[in-house]
């Protein structure tokens, strides 16, 4: 990979790290606002989801302005949003205000759901799992830094100090995308905005590769896709439609994780700081898990770790239920789920931009984590309710361990249809043996 291609990666991935940073800050500062407002279990419930609300608006909606406008404008935009967010946040003087920020701030993430899309097409073909498995480590870092910082400033500074921490860091990632983020050539190609063949050959000098002449045409399969229907019409929409539930089953477990086991760990050992350092070790397993991802995409197909991660996610829940409350189990058992989560995390980045073209590859990416979050909603909601209803933790664990054996089941059906595709496609490539002559 050229140093322009390095360079765009490393620039998405820290706007993921933003992102990761941005959502998980809320889980740290739950309780010391819950405290200082008197809020209860299910209103914070709603506080928590807010975000999700937003992210799920944002990718549905922004997803397809991407496809149209282009991966770096739609970035500008959304970081700006973001900032906004993080603003207003630091600034509420209630939880009505509150939940307003946290909607706009995840508004801005999911408006930015492109970023996958915009990885896997600066990656090099051969490397692009492994490209994507390291992308994907922003957002556990993020969220890790979220933890270190709650740790240092909450308590001296007040729970608000971590919102104007995040505003600093959006006004600083609006900045070096601005400045730094290039166009996607995919996106050029296919979408063929006013000055393409220009625009192509600027990113093209600027990877030492020669200049085009011209624009490949286009076959006709690329112009039938140009329209955002077919993604769900035939093959793809099949494909769609085990991707984006799966996906969402996974979500609706990830996000109950990263939003309520902070507080429940705290609540369960009756020391605060418990909570937190389970939160911390929870994300900082992710960021194994995404380069353990990264490092197996080498020689394993993305889609074949997928299988694998999903299902031990499943077994791993399962385990987390049957002993929490124990503190060294939690703090050993959440680094496991959180090399799981954001491993299967990273699968789906990986296997997803391979089910789309490319000119509609930022819809339907973009909206695969879009009703990912729209459904995942349900879990950090639904948790508060049946805390206030008499539920324990652990069966909350066995509850959550459900949605991840139905997207392991989604992400197998989803296989078995690409390796079905992918031999119809050889066939028609392999020229019929002549008939025997008798």
């Amino acid at each position: 990979m050229t140093g322009l291609q390095i360079r765009a990666v490393a620039v998405a991935m820290a706007l993921i790290i933003m992102d990761g940073f941005e959502i998980a800050m809320m889980a740290f500062t739950a309780k010391p606002m819950a405290d200082a407002w008197g809020v209860s279990d299910a209103t914070l419930g709603i506080v928590l989801s807010a975000s999700l609300f937003g992210m799920a608006a944002g990718a549905i909606l922004f997803s397809p302005v991407g496809d149209r406008l282009g991966r770096r404008p739609l970035t500008t935009i959304s970081v700006t949003i973001v900032l906004v967010g993080m603003v207003l946040a630091a600034v509420a003087p209630n939880v009505a205000v509150l939940i307003v920020a946290r909607f706009l701030t995840g508004f801005g993430i999911g408006a930015m759901s492109q970023l996958n899309a915009y990885v896997s097409e600066f990656a090099s073909d051969r490397r692009r799992g492994t490209v994507v498995g390291i992308y994907a480590t922003g957002f556990p870092i993020g969220a890790t830094l979220a933890g270190v910082a709650a740790s240092l400033l909450v308590e001296p500074a007040g729970w608000k100090s971590m919102f104007v921490a995040g505003a600093v860091l959006a006004l600083v990632m609006l900045v070096v995308s601005w400045a730094f983020l290039p166009e996607s050539i995919d996106f050029l190609v296919a979408r063929r905005p006013k000055n393409a063949l220009e625009r192509v050959n600027t990113v093209l000098n600027k990877m030492g590769r020669p200049s085009l002449k011209e624009l490949p045409e286009r076959t006709e399969g690329e112009r039938a896709h140009l329209g955002v229907t077919a993604v769900f019409g035939g093959a793809t929409g099949r494909k769609t439609l085990v991707l984006w539930l799966g996906y969402a089953c996974l979500m609706a477990s990830y996000y109950f994780a990263n939003s309520w086991i902070p507080k429940l760990a705290a609540e369960s050992t009756g020391d605060d700081q418990m909570g937190t350092t389970v939160g911390s070790f929870l994300n900082f397993g992710g960021i194994f898990g995404s380069l353990i991802f990264a490092a197996v995409a080498i020689r394993v197909l993305p889609r074949r770790i997928l299988q694998v991660t999903m299902a031990l996610s499943v077994v791993g829940t399962v385990c987390y239920g049957a002993t929490f409350g124990v503190a060294w189990l939690a703090v050993v058992l959440g680094v496991l789920l959180g090399v799981l989560a954001v491993a299967s995390v990273a699968g789906f980045y990986a296997v997803a931009p391979e089910v789309y073209p490319a000119a509609l590859r930022g819809t339907g990416v973009g909206w695969m984590l879009g009703v990912g979050r729209l459904v995942s909603i349900v879990s950090p909601i639904s948790i508060g309710y049946l805390l206030d209803g008499g539920w324990s933790a652990g069966s909350l664990f066995y509850l959550m361990a459900v949605p991840l054996a139905i997207g392991t089941v989604c992400i197998t059906v989803l296989a078995r249809l690409q390796k079905r595709e992918a031999g119809d496609v050889h066939r028609a490539q392999v020229p019929a043996s002549p008939s025997p002559v008798s």
